[in-house]
């Protein structure tokens, strides 16, 4: 019998980030949101629920985050403006 072992982040603020191609070249998307408790997807996997300040379904739509690639990077607080100063020093577009 395989072991499965469900983990989550740690609940309150946290940041996303995702690195995402664009026609020529990359660029960030970060978003902050808060951790929440609830049922997670048992799927052996780090995974959790967030609760977007404009909502879920705006988020997605609004945010450019449809691009969003299977794997992103969470981070336990929020850290968008230090993300925004590395995509400047770095050159890259950031949303």
């Amino acid at each position: 019998m395989a072991c499965r072992s469900e983990m989550s982040v740690k609940k309150g603020p946290v940041t996303l980030l995702s690195v995402v191609q664009t026609a020529n070249k990359l660029r960030l998307l970060i978003a902050e949101a808060e951790s929440v408790p609830g049922p997670i997807l048992e799927i052996g996997n780090t995974n959790s629920r967030y609760r977007f300040p404009v909502g879920a379904r705006r988020f997605i739509e609004g945010s450019g985050m449809r691009r969003v690639q299977h794997i992103n990077a969470r981070w336990v607080g929020h850290i968008a403006a230090k993300l925004k100063k590395l995509a400047s020093l770095l050159r890259m577009d950031c949303v």
